[in-house]
């Protein structure tokens, strides 16, 4: 049996028992919240649905932090991230990317997104470099698109880190988009980044995500 919960006037779900349980104890879900099973139309208190179940506590392991300790993703609006962008001609992306990789390294230390982008943006900046050579110019388009391939490989990097990070440490059902990560990278996720800690700040339930 699936439960929808309500929270601000907004409906969330359906969850299973066993993830209104997972939730639960997280915090992501409260026992006071109202929920109601598929097809019933009347709510009632999370606590009646759970009663005497125990609810699962997730592991800790020696590195473990519980999901209230870890920092916020970089809080600037996408919009704003996005104009920034616009104004200087793509070179706040490459600022950015290390801020988000950044954060990303403070929730998954195994990271390697931000080595990714370092190499990316070093093979770009030599590229630039050699295309004041007209002899040069082969060797710059290879390494053009050498840091391009490795920009990609860094955000895919940092996507897989991001929903890794959002649906087992914090639970938030964050699914992310190959497509838009190809074309927007760094501004998609801020896209998200901006969801999320406006959801944090206000109490809401995330909503699972497919894009």
């Amino acid at each position: 049996m699936n439960y929808f919960i309500t929270r601000n006037g907004q409906e969330y779900g359906p969850y299973t028992l066993a993830d209104l349980q997972r939730y639960v104890a997280t915090g992501s879900i409260l026992v006071t919240d109202m929920t109601r099973s598929e097809g019933m139309t009347e709510w009632f208190p999370v606590s009646q649905v759970i009663g005497n179940i125990p609810v699962p506590v997730a592991p800790q392991t020696a590195t473990a932090t519980p999901s209230t300790w870890y920092p916020n993703p970089p809080n600037l609006h996408w919009g704003i991230a996005v104009l920034l962008g616009v104004i200087t001609c793509g070179l706040f992306g490459w600022i950015w990317i290390f801020v988000q990789a950044a954060w990303v390294r403070k929730v998954r230390p195994e990271s390697k997104c931000m080595i990714y982008a370092a190499i990316g943006i070093g093979l770009l900046f030599a590229s630039l470099f050699l295309n004041v050579n007209k002899e040069s110019a082969p060797l710059s388009g290879l390494l053009n698109l050498a840091g391009a391939v490795m920009w990609q490989v860094a955000a895919f990097t940092m996507r897989s880190d991001i929903e890794e990070h959002y649906n087992s440490a914090e639970p938030l059902a964050i699914r992310l988009s190959g497509v838009m990560t190809f074309f927007f990278g760094i501004y998609y996720f801020q896209f998200h980044f901006t969801r999320i800690n406006e959801m944090k700040k206000q109490g809401q339930l995330p909503v699972p995500q497919g894009a």
